[in-house]
């Protein structure tokens, strides 16, 4: 992970709605064990602008990695669990064990007088905290009714904060069978997600929007492309994680037909485009594409430094499958290795000797 990436380091990112979608699809199943055929109908379901499209396979391998990493899916750790496809998708994944239900109270009490927009709330199992958790919004339900002022549509972590007292609450819940199919929505709650915003020089009038990952090397680019920018129109800075929810903001971009990316080869440089892609495609935007005559020229600098971690083969194979089948090989040995490349050794100097790295752009 570049020591620049974003210039600090980023705060875990939550799930981006298009794998919190997922998650509760998955997550409302009943079986441990999920085969393939269901995961991919819960994709399906999930993203119905992406299913059944060229992007289907990469956006849902991004999604589910997404998933693991937070804990919300296991995916099979031996390469028999994985099919022959590029990139490879889980035979099966398993699910973690469901929650206990609310203990029996042992003195009758009141039935709960739930909303009507949390009318399902009675037909389920709850867990005593997911039983507090809906009090807490069947409240604000009451107390804002028929309340136009307050059930304005606002961004998602203003209402957090008000119905919480914590404005990262509501992240941390979409990823929960609460907002399973037919339960909870952000709707209901009359909010919305809010991406960050997207950093980026406007050079030229062609369709191409190039996203680097780091600021040393955006301010680069950005400085070498001004005079000629070729088919480039902008030059965006990724901010590293930043990017997977900031991506949508390119729709505000005129013009805009081609998106490339360029980052450090490791597991966060890779892992970063694919899940920007699943978030970026589910918005109607063109696919991510990696800028490869910069990945090509970094490969030959060949300047590699260890890595925070080493990347299993397994992990390998499917992070590399964003790249170009030439540039997979090499890319994949790097990781393995647990080395990796910043893409500041393609530096201004280099990239004013060497334009082979304009090819594509």
């Amino acid at each position: 992970m570049s020591n620049n990436r974003g210039d600090t380091e980023p705060e875990k990112q939550p799930l981006s709605p298009s794998a919190a979608c997922l998650a509760t699809t998955l997550t409302s199943r009943t079986e441990h064990r999920v085969e393939q055929a269901t995961i991919l109908d819960a994709f399906t379901q999930a993203c119905p602008e992406t299913a059944g499209t060229t992007q289907s396979r990469p956006v849902l391998s991004a999604l589910l990695d997404e998933l693991a990493d937070h804990h919300l899916i296991e995916l099979p750790r031996t390469r028999d669990g994985w099919d022959n496809a590029q990139p490879p998708l889980p035979r099966w994944l398993r699910l973690p064990a469901p929650p206990k239900a609310t203990e029996p109270r042992t003195a009758r009490t009141a039935p709960l007088m739930w909303r009507r927009e949390l009318s399902w709330a009675s037909a389920i199992k709850l867990t005593t905290a997911q039983t507090e958790t809906l009090k807490t919004i069947n409240r604000w339900l009451r107390d804002t009714d028929g309340d136009t002022h307050r059930r304005t549509m606002i961004p998602m972590r203003e209402r957090s904060l008000e119905i919480f007292g914590d404005e990262k609450r509501l992240d941390a819940l979409t990823t929960t069978t609460l907002f399973a199919p037919g339960r909870l929505t952000l709707t209901t709650l009359f909010t919305e997600r809010i991406p960050p915003p997207l950093a980026y020089e406007h050079l030229g009038g062609g369709g191409t929007v190039l996203v680097i990952e780091n600021s040393d090397t955006f301010a680069t680019v950005s400085t070498l492309l001004a005079q000629d920018p070729g088919c480039v129109s902008y030059v965006a800075f990724g901010g590293g994680h930043a990017f997977v929810a900031s991506v949508t903001r390119i729709a505000n971009l005129k013009g805009v037909t081609d998106i490339a990316y360029y980052g450090d080869l490791d597991d966060d440089g890779l892992t970063i485009p694919q899940r920007a892609n699943a978030s970026g495609t589910a918005s109607g935007l063109p696919p991510i594409r990696p800028a490869l005559g910069l990945y090509r020229l970094l490969l030959r600098q060949d300047i590699q430094g260890p890595a925070p971690k080493q990347v299993d083969p397994l992990a390998a194979e499917r992070r590399v499958s964003w790249l170009p089948e030439p540039l997979r090989h090499p890319a994949a040995n790097i990781l393995t290795a647990g080395n990796r490349l910043a893409q500041e050794a393609t530096g201004i100097t280099l990239l004013q000797q060497d334009h082979s790295w304009r090819d594509d752009l």
